[in-house]
C-alpha cells in the first residue's frame, strides 16, 4: 500500500525516489516491486525504467465501483440530474481530518464537461465539498484543523478562516456549499453531502464552467435541487441499511 500511496500522490518514480517517498529499505522495495509487476499491480518504463500504476488497478477499481452498492445507489439519482445541470457530478469520500478522495463521478455525454481522476486526494479545504464534510464536525475540530491557514489556490480562495467558518455555518442551515472558482479557475461547483446516521457518508459536487453558476439564482436553484437528490438517496440508505458507517473523527484521532 506505501507503493501504491506513493505512486498514486507522485507518478511515475524510479527505484530510488520510490524507496525515498515510502521509507522502505531498498531490497524489500525492489522486491515488493518485482511481485507487484507480475500481478501487474505495477508496471516499468522500458525506456525511463520509472514505476508506475498498473492496469490491473483499473480492472480492480472497476469491480469494487460495482460492489459497493451504496455508490450504485446514490450515482442512479445523480442521472435524474443530468438533463437539468450542465454539469459533470463527482462523489467525495472523507480519508481523515484534512483529506478528501474522488470515489466516483457521473459526466454528460456528447457535450463539454469538466472531467476529474478518480482516486485523486484533495485537501479538506479545496472546495464546496470540503465545507459540507466540515460543516458537520464539531466546531473546535473545525479550528483546529484550520489552525495553519488557509491555502490560497486562486485569486478567489477564501483565506480569511473566519469568513470561511461563516461559510460553513451557512452549509449547516442550507444543507449545500457553493464556491466560485475558489479551488481551479474557471470552475464553479455546488455540493450537498448524503447523510447516514446524521453524518456525512459522501458529498456530490456539481462542477460546471464558471460562468453557468454566475447567477446567484441559478446556484440556489442548483443547491437545493443538489439537496434534494442527496436527501432522497439518503433515506433509500436509510432505509436499505446499504450504507457504511460514516467517518467519526473521535477524541482520541485529533
Amino acid at each position: 500500500m506505501l507503493i501504491l500511496e506513493a505512486l498514486q500522490q507522485h507518478g511515475p518514480l524510479g527505484l530510488a525516489d520510490l524507496v525515498s517517498a515510502t521509507g522502505l529499505s531498498r531490497t524489500t522495495c525492489y522486491y515488493l516491486v518485482r511481485t507487484m509487476a507480475k500481478a501487474r499491480l505495477v508496471e516499468s518504463d522500458g525506456e525511463t525504467r520509472k514505476i508506475h500504476l498498473g492496469i490491473r488497478l483499473v480492472e480492480l477499481g472497476s469491480a469494487a465501483t460495482e460492489q459497493i452498492g451504496y455508490l450504485g445507489v446514490i450515482k442512479r439519482y445523480i442521472l435524474d440530474l443530468l438533463d437539468e445541470m450542465d454539469a459533470t457530478f463527482v462523489i467525495y469520500r472523507r480519508m481523515d481530518h484534512e483529506r478528501v478522495t474522488i470515489v466516483d463521478k457521473v459526466e454528460p455525454r456528447h457535450r463539454l464537461r469538466v472531467t476529474v481522476p478518480l482516486g485523486s486526494t484533495l485537501a479538506i479545504q479545496g472546495g464546496s465539498f470540503g465545507r459540507c464534510f466540515l460543516a458537520y464536525d464539531d466546531p473546535a475540530l473545525v479550528r483546529e484543523i484550520l489552525s495553519a491557514g488557509l491555502q490560497r489556490y486562486t485569486e478567489h480562495s477564501i483565506t480569511d478562516v473566519e469568513r470561511f467558518l461563516g461559510e460553513i455555518e451557512d452549509v449547516r442551515d442550507r444543507g449545500w456549499a457553493m464556491d466560485r472558482e475558489g479551488f481551479a479557475l474557471g470552475v464553479s461547483t455546488v455540493a450537498a453531502p448524503v447523510l447516514h446516521q446524521g453524518r456525512p457518508l459522501l458529498v456530490v459536487a456539481a462542477l460546471t464552467m464558471a460562468g453557468t453558476l454566475a447567477d446567484d439564482s441559478t446556484a440556489e436553484r442548483w443547491g437545493r435541487r443538489l439537496r434534494e437528490i442527496c436527501d432522497i438517496a439518503s433515506a433509500t440508505l436509510q432505509q436499505h441499511h446499504r450504507a457504511p458507517v460514516a467517518v467519526h473523527l473521535a477524541e482520541d484521532e485529533r
